[in-house]
């Protein structure tokens, strides 16, 4: 199967009230985006198409028939106040689930029959995005990080063994990394919030398994690595262990930056990876 990404820009202003809650509710639910005029985001669209190949053309689509299709989508939410300015949130919350599965509605029934919709992605910013393909759960993902040390070193190999295979990342003072962790999870859009998930309390969940690794040496600090080798695929696992009950069954992918060349993905134990992209 081929899939072919096209990526769109437009900027908006949005502010998340329930007219029914009270402004202490909304307030503790919504914290700043409750705020009376609203905010902006500059959005970032990843639409992402599938189908046979035309033999005439080599193309799923192409790409400049994308570009206007969707074009003519985003006009009507480009420089615009969502809840204001737009028909699609007067009884639903411009949340970024919530556009991502109006964008879905408006570019799907554009296209045409020789091409199908398989996924959007729309960043909030660049540490916090939706995605969505046509199913009933919406996946939403956040960006983390944490700076700690560690020594690549395996109590089952010889010292000579360990220096051969780690190198310089077996120097016994150890060495250091800003980690950069990618949580994704999935799950129904809460009616009333309009999310998939608390953000404060995805935050906080998250935050709880990391700061005990911040600022640590990993090797020296954390039990779980006082018998095994603190490499990037070990870690990821361990995260993994620690946040998905955490996330009592709604945890999907966790995505490990060691630096910007070494990436590491992790979908629990038996499960296959989605299909994913390096978009930035």
């Amino acid at each position: 199967m081929i899939y072919a990404t096209r990526r769109f820009e437009f900027s908006a202003a949005h502010r998340y009230w329930r007219s029914d809650w009270s402004a202490e509710e909304n307030e503790r639910v919504f914290g700043p985006c409750a705020y009376p005029y609203g905010h902006g985001h500059n959005y970032t669209l990843d639409v992402t198409i599938t189908g046979d190949l035309d033999p005439r053309t080599g193309m799923v689509m192409n790409m400049t028939e994308l570009k206007a299709l969707v074009s003519e989508v985003l006009e009507e939410f480009d420089h615009k106040h969502l809840n204001e300015d737009t028909p699609y949130f007067c009884e639903q919350l411009p949340t970024t689930e919530n556009i991502v599965r109006v964008l879905w509605r408006l570019i799907a029934a554009r296209l045409p029959h020789t091409a199908r919709l398989a996924r959007l992605r729309l960043y909030e910013t660049s540490d916090l995005w939706a995605e969505y393909d046509g199913a009933e759960e919406t996946t939403f993902a956040r960006m983390y990080a944490f700076s700690a040390a560690h020594r690549l070193h395996s109590p089952l190999l010889s010292d000579k063994e360990n220096l051969a295979i780690y190198g310089k990342c077996n120097n016994p003072n150890g060495h250091g990394h800003t980690y950069t962790l990618e949580v994704t999870v999935a799950g129904p859009v809460d009616p009333e919030t309009g999310m998939v998930i608390d953000l404060t309390a995805m935050d906080r969940t998250v935050r709880s398994v990391l700061d005990r690794l911040d600022y640590r040496h990993l090797d020296r600090e954390i039990a779980a690595f006082a018998t095994q080798p603190s490499t990037a695929e070990n870690i990821v696992i361990y995260l993994w262990q620690e946040l998905a009950p955490r996330f009592e069954g709604r945890l999907r992918h966790l995505k490990l930056w060691e630096t910007r060349k070494n990436v590491f993905e992790y979908t629990g134990p038996g499960a296959a990876l989605p299909h994913t992209r390096h978009n930035r």
